[in-house]
């Protein structure tokens, strides 16, 4: 595999981390409303069941950050290391 390749390879896994936190996002979004919801509805088990679920994807969702963030990095700095970040024919 050469290096337009690789950084080809690292732009999909960049996607697909940022779709993952998209989902992440979701699941976040929607395990705190379920727990107000539940709150409301005064189902303490479903409460303590959903606030449980968005500390885990809360958390999930830290990590997930963290890595699209550590690998975004290190995808710039192999594409400025390859020169792939200039525009082919234009050398």
């Amino acid at each position: 595999m050469n290096n337009r390749e690789k950084l080809e390879k690292m732009d999909r896994a960049i996607r697909m981390l940022e779709d993952l936190k998209n989902s992440q996002v979701a699941m976040v979004e929607k395990s705190s409303k379920l727990q107000m919801d539940a709150m409301e509805f005064n189902f303490s088990e479903m409460e303590k069941n959903m606030g449980n679920l968005f500390s885990t994807f809360n958390e999930s969702l830290d990590i997930i950050n963290k890595e699209l963030e550590r690998f975004e990095i290190k995808r710039n700095k192999f594409e400025m290391k390859h020169g792939l970040d200039k525009e082919e024919g234009l050398d």
